[in-house]
């Protein structure tokens, strides 16, 4: 095999509970993580030596800060005599869009370095070399198309879902920083107890998974939306849009600036897609579903 193709999936929050703030600055979190359609594309092939990134997007860093080449560097400082490869990246999922497209980018790149090359790597050291990549990166090299995650993101329960839903997404061209949301994120009061919010997590997920949708929404929250609203008005303004248009379940995913309803159907999410042309705002429309 001299090369392999992939799809890079993203993900959704269905629900982000902060839970508290560590004394190393981290906050300790709860959330639903939900793989969807929408994808990036990875070439990986076989070369001589040594290691390129290209892709389709001039404003993506190809260097030494993008996820993929420090997850290649991470290979190499295990394998020694590891090849070299050259990437292809052709980006579909926003920048700084809160929908995991970096941490998705450098775990199938990992899977993929596995398989092309039978490295003797366990999943276990997968799941440690990726979670030093970012918090985002086990939940991807997981098999979970959806999943329970904890402590900053790393500690993983693979919840089944019954039922494929669909989802209307807003996109905007520019992405919302993550550091400046949690920056912004004020902290006051005792932590959140994590059983009772992992009990909630689980009555939410039941409820989608039955296509209870308007139940599953009193449930959802994401505590990320307060600060990344005064960082990008914009985004409870196109909130307001949807709901205001009927949408059962809305809601940001992770720190933005992705602003998602979600149907259990097809036909519903290209009704009120199709009911949105008639409202200007600087947002594009995506429908996808499940992965």
């Amino acid at each position: 095999m001299k090369k392999i193709v992939l799809k890079s999936p993203a993900k959704l929050n269905l629900h982000l509970r902060i839970l508290g703030q560590r004394p190393d600055g981290y906050h300790e979190l709860l959330t639903l993580f939900h793989r969807i359609s929408l994808a990036d594309t990875i070439v990986i092939r076989k070369t001589s030596g040594g290691f390129k990134l290209t892709t389709n997007l001039s404003s993506l860093e190809t260097g030494e800060g993008n996820l993929i080449t420090k997850a290649y560097r991470a290979l190499q400082a295990k394998f020694p005599g590891l090849g070299g490869v050259s990437v292809r990246l052709t980006k579909r999922i926003p920048l700084g869009a809160g929908l995991g497209g970096g941490s998705s980018n450098a775990a199938f790149f990992l899977l993929g370095m596995k398989k092309l090359f039978r490295l003797k790597i366990s999943l276990k050291e997968l799941f440690a070399l990726g979670k030093k990549l970012g918090a985002d990166v086990p939940f991807f090299l997981s098999d979970a198309m959806q999943a329970m995650a904890w402590g900053v993101g790393e500690k993983l329960q693979k919840l089944p879902h019954g039922h494929f839903l669909w989802f209307l997404l807003l996109l905007k061209d520019q992405g919302t920083n993550t550091r400046k949301v949690y920056q912004t994120l004020s902290w006051s009061g005792r932590p959140l107890s994590l059983t009772k919010e992992r009990r909630i997590a689980r009555i939410l997920r039941s409820f989608l998974d039955r296509k209870r949708i308007r139940e599953a929404a009193t449930l959802a929250r994401n505590d990320l939306e307060i600060p990344a609203f005064r960082l990008m008005p914009s985004i409870p303004k196109a909130m307001a849009v949807l709901k205001g248009l009927g949408a059962p379940f809305v809601l940001m995913s992770g720190s933005g600036a992705t602003v998602f309803a979600a149907f259990s159907s097809r036909k519903e999410a290209l009704d009120l897609s199709k009911r949105l042309k008639e409202v200007p705002f600087p947002f594009r429309k995506v429908i996808c579903h499940s992965f």
